[in-house]
């Protein structure tokens, strides 16, 4: 099935996610080995992608953070508390419906999107995993960094939408997988000690953003009331219901006052802090370079034939943007 007719099925409402690339038939499971804990951690890199930059592969290759230890003060960010866990698999996703950014004339299309998107997830298969305590990538010697990657579209403008219908396919396909209804049947090779294995684990949902996009996040201008805010947002990050995290890259970024991205760290609304579990939100630094990365900013580089563009992104990346001519004058 071709780019097109993912995105056919998407626009025309006959699926809610569309599955475009995966690292390996398995996944989010593992590949090659049984998964045996009761719960399976994504990391969900949503963007427009328009181009992906450096700054996209800094997060997305980002460390799952650790629970609190005990003891541990909820008070502490946990930012603060280092983390040396990966995540069991990651997702890139693509709304091919934004709440805010619509295509432009010399924007790519959702097409040409994917398969940059497709690009980036080789290069992420290849980058070590950034340390949420110190920012600093870890040596692959020590974190063993699967190529357990996966590129998505969906039909869904808010993070709230788009946690709801990602778990419910992510549970479903583990399912399937599971009962070998999938492409890959169940694995055969547990023990009797494993046995608990055998029930499909289920998937929790990290979303990687930046200061500019939480800003948006918990902006009651987004939603239809304040109190629709607050019942959105209970639905997202309460544990009782679809448990959904958030890790936010602090960003140096255009169009957002540096108070707003700090109010966004330093002062989350009151009653966030009280549906949100202390380990729910998280605030780390991805690099000094890569934080005021944008794709934005790329376009208007190479709009202007302003070569610097390609330190911003990848040389996979930098490649296909040559090639297809895309964000320069007609």
């Amino acid at each position: 099935m071709t780019f097109s007719s993912f995105l056919h099925r998407i626009q025309r409402g006959l699926s809610s996610v569309e599955m475009i690339h995966t690292s390996h038939p398995r996944w989010p499971l593992p590949p090659g080995r049984a998964h045996l804990l009761p719960t399976i951690q994504i990391s969900v890199l949503d963007s427009s992608f328009n181009p992906p930059t450096l700054a996209h592969l800094a997060l997305a290759s980002i460390l799952r953070p650790s629970p609190l230890s005990p003891g541990s003060s909820a008070d502490i960010p946990i930012a603060a508390h280092p983390s040396t866990v990966d995540f069991d698999a990651r997702l890139l996703l693509l709304s091919v419906r934004n709440a805010d950014k619509q295509l432009k004339p010399g924007d790519a299309t959702y097409e040409q999107r994917m398969e940059m998107m497709v690009l980036l997830t080789q290069d992420l298969a290849r980058t070590p995993s950034r340390d949420l305590h110190t920012a600093h990538t870890t040596p692959l010697e020590s974190i063993a960094h699967e190529s357990n990657v996966a590129v998505a579209i969906i039909d869904e403008p808010t993070f709230v939408g788009k946690s709801a219908l990602l778990l419910d396919f992510l549970h479903k396909r583990i399912s399937d997988l599971y009962s070998g209804d999938g492409i890959i049947p169940a694995p055969q090779s547990l023990s009797p000690r494993d046995s608990t294995s055998t029930q499909p684990p289920s998937p929790k949902l990290t979303f990687l953003m930046g200061t500019d996009t939480i800003v948006r996040f918990f902006a009651a201008r987004y939603y239809a009331s304040e109190g629709a805010m607050q019942t959105a947002l209970h639905r997202f990050l309460s544990p009782a219901e679809n448990d959904s995290r958030i890790i936010c890259a602090r960003r140096v970024s255009r169009g957002v006052s540096r108070e707003e991205e700090e109010k966004a760290e330093t002062q989350l609304p009151d009653f966030v802090r009280d549906v949100a579990p202390a380990d729910h939100i998280a605030f780390v630094d991805i690099g000094e370079k890569e934080c005021a990365y944008s794709s934005s900013e790329v376009r208007e580089k190479i709009a202007k034939g302003d070569e610097s563009w390609r330190t911003m992104v990848t040389p996979r990346v930098a490649a296909y943007v040559e090639e297809h001519r895309l964000y320069s004058p007609a």
